[in-house]
């Protein structure tokens, strides 16, 4: 009896979190959103970019004005950081197609800690019906077994708790909906709050980050795709502004010995609060705008960033 409640209880969890849970829902209608746009994109121009990280991403590359404005066809693939680098790459890699151009653009703060798969990953590999993304990852990093993943596939207990709350309080079940996507994956907010300070990468890339950027550039290589990192930005409040580009320099430092870095003058701050929604990583309208411009310029440039150069920033900053 208590193995039939426990195998009853973890399939109820499963269930949920694969078809019910609010977030992954949300990302799983979005992921059909920016696989359309990526289809169109290939059916109608043949080579596309592709942008690719965390919510940062989600919220700063607009498309629609990428291609009009600039003549550049892109999908933005950028998803929850709570996703993970994992799973961040191996979902974009699918619409990857010889001749495109990939950015990467994980936020330094996934990259310079111990990556493993976090139970949102998994949720939203299942919930795609591609458990393979963590099971037999096309990279060969961050490969879980089965029985890992299905004890990945339970809400954990801050969700439980917060969304017993928002039931009682008769408040949305996830801060965002299905209409905040834009047809090329960019996504945008109504939700406006107070912008804290940015976080700053940790110290060095971690060997789990190296493995996979190391790994993917050996895959976009064999498939003849062009790669390189760009940092996403941030807002950074005046008074921080140098210290915050230094921290950034030194973390450009160690990619540029895995990936060509696009040359971003800003080094990923923007002093500006009111180019930002509701936090210091989601840009608006007016953010989004100015930093799609900036990335079109390095993709139609494609300038790196030097070692030289990213040694002179840490010590003049």
């Amino acid at each position: 009896m208590l193995l039939l409640v426990t195998i009853a209880s973890w399939m109820g969890c499963a269930l949920y979190s694969v078809w019910l849970n609010p977030e992954v829902t949300h990302y799983v209608q979005g992921a059909a959103i920016k696989n359309r746009w990526a289809d169109k994109m290939t059916q109608e121009y043949g080579r596309k970019n592709l942008v690719f990280g965390g919510s940062a991403t989600e919220f700063s590359i607009d498309g629609e004005r990428m291609l009009t404005i600039h003549g550049l066809p892109l999908v933005n693939y950028g998803r929850s950081a709570g996703i993970g680098p994992y799973v961040l790459t191996e979902s974009v890699l699918e619409s990857v197609r010889s001749g495109d151009t990939l950015i990467v653009s994980l936020e330094p703060g996934l990259l310079t800690e111990h990556l493993s798969q976090s139970s949102l990953g998994v949720q939203f590999s299942f919930a795609m019906h591609h458990p393979e993304w963590v099971v037999r990852p096309a990279l060969g990093v961050g490969r879980i077994n089965w029985f890992q993943a299905a004890t990945l596939l339970r809400p954990g207990g801050y969700h439980s708790f917060t969304l017993i709350g928002k039931l009682l309080l008769h408040q949305p079940l996830y801060r965002y909906k299905l209409s905040d996507f834009r047809p090329s994956g960019w996504k945008q907010t109504a939700v406006n709050l107070p912008i804290a300070d940015p976080v700053g990468p940790g110290p060095r890339l971690s060997p789990e980050s190296l493995a996979l950027l190391r790994r993917l550039r050996r895959s976009c290589n064999e498939r003849s795709v062009r790669v390189a990192y760009a940092l996403p930005w941030s807002h950074t409040p005046p008074e921080g502004l140098r210290g915050f580009q230094r921290q950034n320099a030194q973390f450009l430092l160690q990619m540029a010995e895995v990936l060509p870095v696009l040359k971003d003058p800003r080094l990923g701050a923007d002093a500006e609060s009111e180019h930002f929604s509701d936090t210091p990583l989601h840009s608006n309208v007016a953010g989004a705008a100015l930093h799609t411009d900036e990335l079109a310029r390095e993709i139609k440039s494609w300038d790196m960033w030097s070692e030289e150069e990213l040694r002179y920033l840490n010590s003049h900053l």
